[in-house]
C-alpha cells in the first residue's frame, strides 16, 4: 500500500484500489460477498475464506486470486488462511475480517461450549487474524477493518448475548492497537452494521418473532417502523463502506466505529 504521509488523493478517482491485495474473511455470501466484490470492483486483488464449497464458486464468480476454506471455530484456522492468501496475493494490504454470527438464545440455555465457540469464531478469530496479518503490512502500511455489528458494540440487543460479548471485544481490540501501529501506517476501523439484509438477520427475527410469540411478518414490519430510513440496508451499502475505509481517501481515519443502521440507534 502507498505511503499515507503527504500524498495527496487522486481527486478523480479517490477510491480505486489497483495494486492494492485483500484478505476478505467469510467472503462466500451476504456483507462479505458483497464487500469481496466490492474491493474487485475498484481494482484490488482478493483472497476470499468460507465454509463450504459454494466459497470457491464465489471466488470464480468476482475473480478472486484464490479461496480457502475455513473454520473459524477451530484455533489456527484464520492464521493458516492468513498464511494462504498472502502467498496467494504476493503481499497484504488489506484485511476485512468478517464472520458469521453465534445463534441467538436466552442467557440461561447457554453452555461453556456455546461461549468458548463463539469466542474462537468472533474474537478470537480477529486476534489471529491480526496477529497474523500485520507483519506483512508493517513495512508499508495497511489497512485493518472489522466487521462487527450495533450489537455489543454500540448497546446489548436482547438474546444476542454471546454477539453482545464478542463483538465488543472485537472494537476494544481495534482501538487498543491504533496507538501501536500507526507510526507504521497501519489504520484500524471497526463496522457496525444494524439490520442489513441478509440471512443472519432472518435468523436473528426468527428467533425473536418465537420468543415473543408473534407472527415474523408483524414483526418485521415492526422493525421497519423503528428504522428513521424505512428500510433495512443492502450488504452492498457495507462493501461501499468498507472500500472507502481500504481507500487512501481514508488514511486518516482509525480507530473508529462506523454505525451503518439506518439511524435505529440514534433515536
Amino acid at each position: 500500500m502507498p505511503s499515507d504521509t503527504a500524498s495527496p488523493t487522486d481527486v478523480a478517482q479517490p477510491f480505486r484500489l489497483a495494486g492494492h491485495r485483500a484478505l476478505v474473511t467469510a467472503g462466500s455470501s451476504g456483507i462479505g460477498r458483497a464487500t469481496a466484490l466490492a474491493l474487485r470492483t475498484q481494482g484490488a486483488d482478493v483472497f476470499i475464506t468460507g465454509t463450504g464449497k459454494r466459497t470457491a464458486e464465489v471466488a470464480k464468480e468476482i475473480g478472486a486470486a484464490g479461496h480457502a476454506i475455513a473454520d473459524f471455530t477451530k484455533p489456527g484456522q484464520a492464521a493458516a488462511a492468513v498464511a494462504q492468501a498472502t502467498d496467494a496475493l504476493g503481499g497484504l494490504d488489506i484485511l476485512f475480517a468478517n464472520t458469521g454470527g453465534p445463534k441467538p438464545a436466552d442467557f440461561g440455555s447457554l453452555t461453556d461450549a456455546d461461549w468458548l465457540a463463539a469466542y474462537h469464531l468472533i474474537l478470537g478469530s480477529a486476534i489471529e487474524l491480526t496477529h497474523a496479518a500485520l507483519p506483512a503490512m508493517t513495512d508499508k502500511g495497511g489497512r485493518v477493518i472489522y466487521l462487527t455489528s450495533v450489537a455489543g458494540v454500540v448497546r446489548p440487543l436482547p438474546g444476542l448475548h454471546l454477539s453482545n460479548v464478542m463483538r465488543a471485544g472485537v472494537a476494544a481490540l481495534a482501538a487498543s492497537l491504533v496507538s501501536e501501529y500507526g507510526p507504521r501506517g497501519i489504520t484500524f476501523n471497526v463496522i457496525a452494521p444494524g439490520p442489513i439484509d441478509t440471512s443472519r438477520r432472518r435468523q436473528i427475527m426468527g428467533f425473536q418473532a418465537k420468543q415473543r410469540g408473534v407472527d415474523l411478518d408483524a414483526l418485521e414490519a415492526e422493525e421497519l417502523g423503528g428504522i428513521p430510513l424505512r428500510r433495512f440496508g443492502s450488504p452492498d451499502e457495507i462493501g461501499a463502506l468498507a472500500v472507502y475505509l481500504a481507500s487512501e481517501a481514508a488514511g486518516f481515519i482509525t480507530g473508529r466505529v462506523h454505525v451503518v443502521d439506518g439511524g435505529i440507534t440514534a433515536v
